[in-house]
């Protein structure tokens, strides 16, 4: 029988009037991947930051190799050998690999760094020499260091919250070949935090599923359970709704003409020549894998990147020399998708991040009023389901959904003409998505012309008019949605035209 390596015991956690955990028991056995199953909100990151000395239980035991801990901190559960990734990246931006690996004192290869490098790298399928700095990676190349950080820390049991949510479909199954690696041949044990039925079946051994912050369901034997009873046990019957596509379109509100942009580092171009338009009432979508020029074009048409070449045209007016203000009085609202840290402020609150959009009107600024915030968050709460019970509280204490949906909410509640969308409902369950796409919808409706910038095509699929598919930095191929399908946009993703 598996020795229980690590285990919780009827752990409590509340944030204000909020039941984050309530006697949940969770256990880890040495060397297995673990499946910790459901919803946004259900108490799964919670847990985790209970496991890696985040949080503290207000009730509840922490016992490890069958001996109880008195109270675990960060430093003290890394000493255990215990760490986490968390879906929000903590790598320093302006340091290389390197510097990110072998930051912490706990490091185990300050002598063989070469080797060790080199033998992860394999094992993670990541081409970037160490001394590249973080900045210059792409999401999913991020989240690979992240994952590597733990190993370079000696860690033995890796949480992993939403490893698979910046991934595209090729780096999910690389992703499942290197975890399968460690947990064999270095004999660590991992948690695998996913809402995603498809991942947790492919990926663990066993599976925990938690709703509501309850532990309903422990130690399920994933080549055993059916994917109906996990999706019971999570959230109930969901039903997905059908889009459909015969809405009126306008006029075009949105223009970008022979845009490119070159690389600081090297000359090459991260875009180049990019041409296109979105009408009112009309759904863009941009596929491509992580790094092939999305964000880049996004940061241009919302007015972040200045220094580029072309032309970008909101509802008729050139604003290729003017800012982010002068687009947003132009009504465009630009969603990121890096929703801690570019669409919301990490360490600040939810009401303060709830008003930065509006911070300058006459209603916020520049002598704040307090009332007028609340009653502005408190719009947002009720017109988007928000979650969150302390206004004050820091925004990181919000789960994943809950976020984006204040970040989605801030940016529609205005009902903007042109909105920029990149990957808004990354690392998002089922029922917070089809919340999300509904959302979406809404504002097509209503006569927006919107760019919907994803790497999960069943998404692009639903919601898209048409398709354009990036790759190194040019639009390589367009679809009418109708002609598209997993196959020929795959194909395009890869630089292959048919």
């Amino acid at each position: 029988m598996n020795q229980k390596l690590l285990e919780a015991k009827n752990i409590y956690k509340s944030f204000g009037k909020i039941q984050a955990l309530n006697n949940v028991d969770f256990y880890l056995y040495k060397g297995k991947i673990h499946g910790l199953l459901g919803e946004n909100g259900a108490g799964k990151s919670s847990l985790m930051n209970i496991l890696s000395g985040i949080y503290q239980p207000e009730k509840g035991s922490i016992i490890y190799k069958g001996e109880k801990q008195k109270k675990l901190n960060p430093d003290s559960a890394g000493k255990l050998g215990i760490g986490m990734v968390h879906q929000e990246f903590r790598l320093i931006e302006n340091f290389s690999i390197k510097d990110n690996l072998t930051l912490s004192k706990a490091n185990i290869y300050v002598n063989d760094f070469e080797e060790a490098f080199k033998k992860y790298s394999e094992i993670f399928s990541l081409a970037a020499n160490h001394d590249t700095l973080i900045s210059e990676l792409s999401v999913g190349e991020k989240q690979k260091i992240e994952i590597m950080k733990l190993i370079f820390n000696n860690n033995k049991i890796m949480l992993l919250d939403e490893p698979t949510a910046v991934l595209t479909p090729h780096e999910t199954n690389q992703l499942k070949i290197s975890l399968d690696t460690l947990s064999k041949e270095d004999e660590k044990t991992i948690v695998f935090i996913t809402h995603k039925l498809k991942e947790i079946k492919e990926f663990t051994e066993t599976i925990f599923v938690m709703k509501n912050g309850e532990m309903v369901a422990k130690d399920l034997e994933t080549k055993s359970v059916k994917d109906n009873d996990l999706v019971t046990l999570m959230m109930g019957e969901i039903t997905k709704s059908v889009v459909k596509k015969d809405n009126k379109k306008g006029e075009i509100k949105l223009t970008v003409e022979n845009i490119s942009l070159k690389s600081q580092d090297d000359g090459f171009n991260n875009l180049d020549d990019i041409n296109l338009n979105i009408k009112a009432g009309e759904i863009l979508g941009i596929a491509g894998v992580s790094g092939n020029g999305q964000v880049e074009l996004a940061n241009i048409i919302s007015g972040i990147h200045s220094n580029f070449e072309g032309k970008v045209t909101i509802k008729g007016q050139d604003v290729s020399e003017k800012g982010v203000k002068a687009r947003k009085k132009l009504n465009l609202s630009y969603i990121p998708e890096n929703r801690l840290g570019v669409g919301l402020a990490p360490g600040v609150s939810i009401l303060d991040n709830s008003v930065v959009k509006e911070y300058f009107s006459a209603s916020y600024g520049p002598h704040l009023s307090t009332n007028k915030m609340v009653n502005y968050l408190n719009l947002l709460i009720k017109e988007f389901s928000i979650k969150t019970d302390e206004p004050k509280a820091e925004i990181s204490t919000l789960s994943g959904g809950n976020m984006q949906k204040l970040l989605m909410g801030r940016e529609l509640i205005s009902n903007p003409e042109v909105i920029i969308a990149a990957q808004p409902t990354r690392g998002l369950d089922v029922s917070a998505v089809e919340a999300l796409h509904e959302l979406i919808i809404n504002q097509r409706n209503n006569g927006s012309a919107i760019m919907l910038i994803s790497e999960d095509l069943d998404e692009l699929f639903k919601l898209s008019d048409r398709l354009l598919v990036l790759y190194e930095g040019k639009i390589i191929k367009e679809f009418n949605i109708n002609e598209a399908n997993t196959n020929n946009v795959g194909l395009a993703m890869a630089g292959v035209i048919e």
